[in-house]
């Protein structure tokens, strides 16, 4: 219970103590006062009643005195006017029963109100002729402390609702800065450093938010320098000096995760050397030779923006390579093509030395390719671009692209039949606690295509539907089929969906998402989870940030994967706060490598951790990555160590 509601509470019980304390006192008063008042009024009724009626008793005219009795009687609230004559040893009475009108039995019943009964002597000289007996009617008692205990309830009653009623507005208005304090607690607590400008007047409220505005502002500049040394440390260890992108130990990494994955599909692989750097270097400055790099790597970058999950980097001084995962071999082509022409411009604006500009090789490969061939072809095929000349460009294709290039236009017709009839097969993997493998943390799904017969793993489509506007529909009806096995399985969740970065972009889709969840039940929502990558949330962070806000307003868990891939400041992080992350497969790897590198992720993950946000290790495959990442803070892991994907039926 909050504090306002304890004080708010508090309040009403000590008005309702004094109302009962109050009502109390005052109901004995006015007990006590209507008992004595009808104690004096049927004594002054008796005397006066003995006094009028002392003749008529010396006459024995008893008609008379009947008379008497019957006006005392009809002039006031009696039960009962009795005179008893002693000549006759008779009584001449009027009585009726009590009768209690407009008052509740209940209250009949609870109190006990003590009816008076007053006489007098009838004399005449000195001589006793006999005795007035009158007695009061409990009704006049009762009706008369029925209104004022009621009168003073209702009175109560509304004094005490207009003191309650302005008694939480004022509270309201004295607690104010006390919610923003507890506001401001909720935002640090999620790592969202916010301070209170407009600090309360009140001595002790103003010394707390002081000191909240100290430690948020401290906690601020800890996490700075940690998301700064991370990014030094990553780009000390992975990141080119001159052109901004990675370097061979980044590539290396990168492609050593690619190629262990067994969902890989045709990739393209492409090498760029250009022509004359060291002599640039030697004839007109380091400042020219570094100018043509970064030039380059401005190019190459501008045509691969368009290519998610795309590998660039620099090999050494006049090399860069491009691994770019699922692509055929006219779309290659395009892309080298596209590359030259604008490296070819680079001799007009004077960033090149001469009109020899570079050479490009490129390769398309199938999964049955290795990573050591896979390079030897690449590298072949720049041997022959340089052996037809300056500024000209070799693509080689393989079975596999030449099998993607004839199969284009039929892939969108298999993808919206898969649409249309719901034909995706999903597969599960488990992630499993770093401490304890036989703890389930999750299971990630993965989703393939079912076609005549075949399946083709999202690999093969996933880049294709995206080229097509098919991506929104494609995971429409994933999330569909997913929620419709959930709800049917027993097996442990949650269960993670990868979204793609072209149906998130859409606020169609968030808005899709948020009506579907919204009639889900809890139970379901629960046994979900979503995840997007680190390469789309860099590329379209605002629709990020609304995908995770409606997620979280249904309490279902949002992941980024493959986090570390890019070359980012992680302030991100700040603005989506996910429940967890999934380190890239490189990063495992590299944790068991050299020092400087494994020191890199032990300062990632502690990053990670001081914003409360689970970090999960994907990518492995040993029991000694294992006990190697168990070092790191790591919440789970998740690999073929762990387990394979199996069917989720």
């Amino acid at each position: 219970m909050t504090l306002f509601r304890q004080l708010l509470l508090t309040i009403v019980l000590l008005l309702s103590l004094m109302l009962m304390v109050v009502m109390a006192i005052n109901f004995q008063t006015t007990k006590s006062y209507l008992i004595e008042q009808l104690r004096s009024t049927t004594q002054d009724s008796a005397t006066s009643l003995s006094m009028q009626v002392s003749d008529y008793m010396a006459l024995n005219d008893y008609v008379s005195v009947e008379s008497y009795v019957n006006a005392v009687f009809d002039s006031g609230y009696f039960s009962e006017v009795r005179v008893h004559a002693y000549a006759t040893d008779q009584d001449i009475a009027r009585s009726n029963v009590t009768k209690i009108s407009g008052v509740p039995n209940w209250f009949i019943n609870a109190i006990d109100f003590d009816v008076p009964t007053a006489n007098a002597v009838i004399s005449n000289g000195w001589n006793e002729l006999g005795q007035v007996y009158v007695t009061g009617s409990a009704g006049y008692g009762y009706y008369q402390l029925w209104l004022a205990s009621r009168d003073l309830l209702l009175s109560f009653l509304a004094i005490g609702a207009a003191a309650v009623t302005l008694g939480g507005l004022l509270l309201r208005w004295l607690f104010k800065p006390l919610s923003e304090v507890e506001k401001q607690a909720e935002a640090i607590q999620q790592r969202r450093f916010v301070q209170m400008e407009k600090l309360p007047k009140t001595r002790e409220l103003k010394s707390v938010v002081e000191s909240m505005n100290r430690m948020a502002a401290k906690l601020e500049r800890e996490f700075a320098a940690e998301a700064q040394t991370a990014q030094w440390l990553q780009a000390k260890a992975f990141k080119d000096p001159v052109s901004g992108l990675g370097n061979r130990n980044f590539f290396e990494s990168q492609v050593s995760a690619h190629f262990a994955d067994s969902d890989r599909t045709s990739d393209g692989l492409m090498l760029v050397s250009l022509i004359d750097l060291a002599k640039i270097n030697n004839e007109m400055g380091y400042e020219a030779a570094d100018n043509f790099i970064r030039s380059t790597a401005n190019i190459l970058e501008t045509h691969l923006s368009s290519f998610s999950n795309a590998t660039l980097a620099r090999l050494n001084g006049a090399d860069f390579v491009v691994l770019v995962p699922n692509i055929e071999i006219a779309r290659l082509k395009e892309l080298v093509s596209g590359v030259m022409l604008d490296l070819q411009d680079l001799s007009g604006s004077r960033v090149s030395y001469s009109e020899s500009v570079a050479n490009i090789g490129a390769v398309v490969i199938d999964d049955s390719v290795d990573r050591s061939n896979a390079m030897a072809q690449a590298d072949a095929a720049l041997r022959s671009a340089k052996q037809a000349g300056a500024n000209q460009f070799s693509v080689f294709d393989s079975e596999m692209g030449q099998q993607m290039a004839i199969g284009r236009m039929a892939w969108k017709e298999m993808l919206e039949y898969a649409i249309e009839h719901r034909s995706f097969v999903l597969r599960r993997q488990p992630v499993a606690s770093a401490n304890d493998r036989n703890k389930l943390l999750q299971q990630e799904l993965f989703a393939s295509l079912e076609f005549e017969g075949k399946q083709y793993h999202a690999g093969y489509f996933i880049g294709l539907a995206e080229q097509f506007d098919l991506g929104e529909r494609v995971d429409q009806v994933i999330i569909e089929h997913v929620i419709d096995m959930v709800k049917t399985t027993n097996l442990q969740g949650p269960f993670v969906i990868n979204l793609s970065t072209s149906a998130y972009a859409k606020m169609s889709f968030v808005s899709w998402l948020d009506k579907l969840l919204t009639g889900l039940p809890d139970k379901v929502k629960q046994l979900l989870a979503f995840e997007v990558s680190e390469q789309s949330v860099l590329a379209s962070e605002d629709h990020a940030f609304l995908l995770a806000q409606t997620l979280k307003g249904h309490d279902v868990k949002f992941g980024i994967d493959n986090v570390g891939k890019q070359f980012s400041a992680f302030q991100y992080l700040q603005t989506l706060m996910p429940d967890y992350v999934k380190v890239d497969p490189s990063y495992t790897k590299l944790a068991i490598g050299k020092e400087s590198e494994s020191f890199f992720m032990h300062t990632l993950c502690k990053m990670f951790n001081s914003l409360n946000i689970d970090v999960i290790a994907t990518g492995v495959e040993t029991d000694k990555q294992v006990e190697v990442l168990q070092r790191f803070d790591i919440s789970g892991v998740q690999g073929y160590g762990v387990g394979r994907p199996t069917a989720f039926e």
